[in-house]
């Protein structure tokens, strides 16, 4: 299986494209996780809705496992290559650290557990959602 590989970059005038089934399985989990419902104008069900997260008090125990229900279903639904076998809700970083240098602060982190369909070796793909209101400065690199 070969994909468009992200960031979309250009070599020898022909988009860049991967094989690798992590990158793959990781560019999927991110699609479904930054996309809100109803932004796809073809699929309106489609995404996690994880920004609506921002809005919601991450102690909430009924929020965060009727989130955690939809988006493994989401996921399992639109991975190609791999099953999502468990979702967290952090407000810290997994290596540790809030921020990285020169980025904004993340207000929580989604960490998505993934087995490829080939392999049974558990691998975390984590996401950090930026309150929109929290950014004062805009890079880029």
């Amino acid at each position: 299986m070969r994909t468009i590989a992200v960031p979309f970059s250009f070599s020898g005038g022909y988009l860049r494209t991967t094989a690798d089934p992590h990158l793959i399985a990781r560019q999927e989990i991110i699609n479904v996780l930054v996309t809100d419902t109803f932004e796809r104008v073809m699929a309106p069900s489609y995404g996690a809705n994880t920004s609506s997260l921002m809005f919601e008090p991450i102690v909430d125990a009924l929020i965060e496992a009727d989130f955690k229900d939809g988006a493994l279903a989401m996921l399992n639904d639109n991975l190609t290559n791999a099953v999502a076998v468990g979702l967290t809700i952090t407000s810290k970083s997994p290596d540790g650290s809030y921020a990285g240098p020169g980025d904004a602060e993340a207000t929580i982190y989604v960490n998505v557990n993934y087995k490829l369909l080939t392999d049974n070796a558990v691998t975390t793909v984590s996401v950090g959602v930026v309150n929109p209101v929290s950014l004062n400065t805009f890079s880029t690199r």
